[in-house]
């Protein structure tokens, strides 16, 4: 089968500056066994300023100015090397131009959120031109595709649940490795601390705020307790926006107590996993994946997150994590908090369940269930044409 995929365009794949979508192509594609062909379009940039072929897998990339321009130069190319399937990542929008030039390939779209097909993105007539265009919808949570349908009257034959991975080797090797000590220090860390870990963007539907409220409830119990915030305002941006000012402020009247690291690449984000304790990712909007949790976990980290969006299809509550809603964080994580150091074989039993949880979610899983949606596609439409009469 040759599978195109179609990434966003503002960020490359692999990604550079530790974008999402385009970390979650990169490494389903790696899964996808060899006698599929792969064509990947991205974006040039000066880490990959050129196309190139990684055993099955080809990477076209292309000046990205704008959808528009990006689009023509993708489908000027699809025309010479027409695959078998096209995949649209997270952009539903695009799917109107494909097929107006590719009518008979089937088109997928990838959706990792319900951002880009909302009415500020995309009209809702627009909308509904995708999903009767689109061969099918994919999604990274069961709840994804529940808002979808609802939200758009696709028919559950056509949209089709797929949980993102991981790959938790580099995470336990970076449980032993020497500079996790080293880290630690710098970032102003004793090892009588215990540390309370965010990771992710500051933004207002991450939580950070409300995170920063209930800590500082904990702090006053916990004269050894710590919060470290790992993050920027976007991928590869610490801009100083009134949200992160905000924080800053929260943040403030507990000194030293609270630690703001800057942006991290993806590459690290192992061996910073290493400083918590405990990951915290309190969501406030409904969150349809929540990947941190994940990587978390893969860390061998318990997770306290929220029971908003898809978090309850990843983190088990009082199994791998704890699920607080948003709400009752500051009066809830002081009691929690104080359990897990008093009765510190719940939180190692936790950590040990969060790691044979993520164990569960991976990334070959995630490839797999792409091919057979594909696959299942193909094989309708030549069922559906072997059926039609014949002509004379």
């Amino acid at each position: 089968m040759h599978i195109a995929i179609i990434s966003p365009g503002p960020f490359s794949v692999p990604p550079v500056k530790g974008s999402s979508v385009e970390h979650d192509i990169d490494e389903a594609t790696k899964m996808m066994d060899p006698e599929h062909q792969i064509t990947i379009y991205t974006r040039k940039c000066e880490t990959y300023p050129k196309s190139a072929m990684e055993e099955n897998r080809h990477f076209v990339r292309f000046h990205y100015n704008g959808p528009k321009p990006y689009m023509q130069k993708i489908i000027k190319h699809l025309r010479k090397n027409k695959p078998d399937v096209i995949m649209v990542e997270n952009r539903p929008a695009y799917v109107l131009t494909l097929k107006r030039h590719f009518p008979k390939i089937p088109v997928f779209v990838n959706m990792h959120s319900h951002v880009y097909a909302s009415p500020s993105i995309i009209s809702k007539e627009k909308m509904r031109r995708v999903v009767r265009l689109t061969e099918g919808f994919l999604t990274n949570s069961e709840y994804l595709r529940r808002h979808f349908m609802k939200a758009f009257r696709i028919p559950a034959k056509k949209i089709h649940a797929v949980h993102l991975g991981v790959d938790v080797s580099p995470y336990q090797v970076a449980k032993i490795h020497y500079t996790v000590k080293k880290l630690r220090k710098q970032i102003g860390l004793k090892p009588e601390h215990r540390v309370l870990f965010y990771a992710g963007r500051l933004m207002r539907a991450k939580g950070v705020h409300v995170l920063l409220k209930a800590f500082r409830k904990v702090s006053e119990q916990d004269p050894l307790a710590r919060l470290v915030i790992v993050g920027g305002t976007g991928y590869g941006s610490n801009r100083l926006n009134p949200y992160v000012r905000e924080l800053r402020k929260l943040a403030k009247p507990l000194g030293d107590k609270v630690k703001f690291v800057n942006f991290v690449p993806s590459a690290q984000m192992p061996l910073y996993y290493q400083i918590g304790d405990v990951v915290a990712t309190p969501s406030v909007w409904q969150e349809a994946f929540c990947r941190v949790n994940l990587e978390a976990m893969a860390s061998g980290k318990p997770v306290i997150s929220t029971p908003r969006g898809g978090i309850g299809e990843v983190v088990t509550h009082q199994g791998s994590g704890i699920l607080i809603p948003p709400k009752d964080w500051s009066s809830e994580l002081p009691a929690i908090w104080e359990v897990m150091w008093k009765h510190p074989q719940i939180r190692v039993e936790m950590g040990k369940q969060a790691l044979q949880r993520a164990k569960q979610f991976s990334w070959y899983a995630t490839a797999q269930g792409y091919l057979r949606v594909f696959k299942q596609a193909l094989e309708k439409r030549q069922n559906t044409r072997q059926q039609l009469p014949k002509a004379g």
